[in-house]
C-alpha cells in the first residue's frame, strides 16, 4: 500500500499530467482491492469471536463482572464498526444510478434526522436555491455522504448550535453545502482531511470523509471544505448533472 509521501508525489504529478492521474486511479483501485481482501478475511473470525463472547456472557453472566469485560466489548464493537466502514470504502465506487429528485431526497433526510439533533439542542435548517432538475445518481450513496457530514458537524458542535444544508444548481452542476457553527477546523488539518485513515478525532477511524470523497468522485463530482478556526466549517459537494 502506498505511503502518504508517495500519494503526495503522485498528486503533484496529477496536476501536471493526465497520464499520471490515470496511474493514481489505477493505484487507488489496487489499494481498494487489497483492502477488500483483507477486510473480508478478517470479518469472519471477528464475527465468530463476537458470537462466542455473547454466548459466554449468556451462559456465564458472572463474566460481565470481569474488570475488563466492558473494555473488551467496546473494542470489539469498534473493530466491527471499522470493518463495516472498510466495506463501505471498498464499495464507494460502485454506483447504482437512478433518476431521482435531489431536493426531495434532502428534504426527507433533514426531516428524518432533525429529532435526533434536537436532543443535542442543535437546529437543522434546509434551504433550496432555485429549481433542481431530476438527474442520475446513487440515492443511498449520497445519503450516506450526507449522514457522515451531518454527524461530523453535530460532533463538532457538541450541544447547542446550528447546521444548515443548502442545495442549489446551475445548468451543469448541483451543489450541496453542509455548514455548522462549531469550533471550525484548524488550517493544518484541512489539507489531508479527506485522506484514507487520517483522523483528528479521539475515536475516529479516518474513513468517513475518505468514503465521502470516494463516493462523490465516483459520481464525477468534487468535495471540499472551507473553514476558519472558531467560525465553523462548510463542506461543499458539487455533482455533475447527468441525464439518461
Amino acid at each position: 500500500m502506498l505511503s502518504r509521501d508517495e500519494y503526495e508525489k503522485i498528486h503533484k504529478l496529477c496536476q501536471e499530467s493526465p497520464q499520471a492521474m490515470e496511474v493514481q486511479k489505477m493505484l487507488q483501485r489496487e489499494n481498494q482491492l487489497q483492502l477488500s481482501m483483507v477486510s473480508h478475511e478478517v470479518r469472519n473470525p471477528v464475527t465468530l469471536i463476537n458470537s462466542f463472547l455473547q454466548l459466554m456472557a449468556s451462559a456465564h453472566p458472572e463474566v460481565k463482572d470481569f474488570p475488563y469485560w466492558d473494555d473488551i466489548m467496546e473494542n470489539m464493537q469498534f473493530l466491527r464498526s471499522l470493518l463495516s466502514q472498510l466495506s463501505e470504502y471498498n464499495n464507494a465506487q460502485k454506483l447504482n444510478r437512478e433518476e431521482v429528485n435531489l431536493y426531495l431526497i434532502l428534504q426527507s433526510f433533514t426531516e428524518s434526522i432533525r429529532p435526533a439533533l434536537a436532543e443535542q439542542d442543535i437546529t437543522l435548517l434546509f434551504h433550496k436555491e432555485g429549481p433542481i432538475p431530476p438527474f442520475l445518481l446513487d440515492r443511498n450513496k449520497i445519503l450516506q455522504v450526507l449522514f457522515n457530514l451531518t454527524r461530523n458537524a453535530a460532533e463538532a458542535i457538541g450541544n447547542g448550535g446550528c447546521i444548515s444544508i443548502t442545495l442549489s444548481a446551475d445548468l451543469d452542476t448541483a451543489s450541496i453545502r453542509v455548514r455548522d457553527d462549531g469550533p471550525g477546523i484548524p488550517a493544518e488539518y484541512q489539507a489531508d482531511i479527506f485522506d484514507f485513515f487520517v483522523t483528528h478525532k479521539k475515536d475516529g477511524t479516518g474513513l468517513g470523509l475518505a468514503i465521502a470523497r470516494s463516493t462523490v468522485e465516483a459520481h464525477g463530482g468534487t468535495i471540499g471544505v472551507s473553514s476558519v478556526e472558531g467560525q465553523g466549517a462548510e463542506f461543499i459537494i458539487r455533482l455533475p448533472i447527468v441525464y439518461q
